[in-house]
């Protein structure tokens, strides 16, 4: 009878996980859950890097095709922003004539004539769905390149004047997660 008190005693013992497991499993869960989050944030801020490095290239060729046109945008369309190799051309899609760009957030990017001190001396780069963290980001560090800013409607960089980092981060806000920017750029 001793015998088999023993065996029942000693499975009951064994049922279930100790605290140092649970502990263990706990402390694992938490660690890929931090990890997940701060791999997101880091493809985030490498995206942001990557346009701002694109804003760039969009500058130099702005200014090049505004010296060979005396500095007049009137006649600049998307195709032929895209024929002269503004974009990438891995975010080209789609026919001549219907072409589309898309950004690395899977919204648009779209060029057209812009007024920034007088009719047309300028190109206007409008991107679609951009997360508003990372237009937070984007908007302070733009002004480097950009003339003007616009997040959702709103100038947050007026010509010649510094990002208001108040105006940016109400603005990015108020688009959540599908922000539209645009970037005027001139010679």
């Amino acid at each position: 009878m001793n015998r088999n008190f023993n065996a029942v005693n000693r499975f009951k013992r064994q049922a279930g996980l100790s605290n140092i497991q649970i502990m263990i499993g706990v402390l694992i869960s938490a660690l890929l859950i931090l990890g997940g989050v701060g791999l997101i944030k880091y493809i985030d801020k490498t995206k942001v890097n990557n346009d701002l490095s694109e804003l760039a290239t969009l500058k130099t060729e702005t200014v090049r095709y505004g010296s060979q046109n005396g500095g007049s945008f009137a006649g600049f369309t998307q195709e032929i922003g895209i024929g002269l190799d503004f974009f990438p051309r891995a975010r080209v899609s789609g026919a001549v004539g219907s072409r589309i760009v898309q950004n690395q957030w899977k919204g648009v990017i779209t060029a057209a004539p812009a007024t920034v001190n007088i009719a047309n001396d300028g190109i206007v780069f409008t991107y679609t769905g951009v997360p508003s963290g990372a237009c937070k980001d984007l908007a302070q560090q733009a002004g480097d390149v950009a003339a003007t800013v616009t997040v959702g409607g709103t100038v947050v960089k007026a010509v010649a004047a510094n990002p208001v980092l108040a105006t940016i981060i109400t603005a990015c806000d108020a688009g959540a997660d599908n922000v539209t920017i645009a970037y005027a750029m001139t010679k």
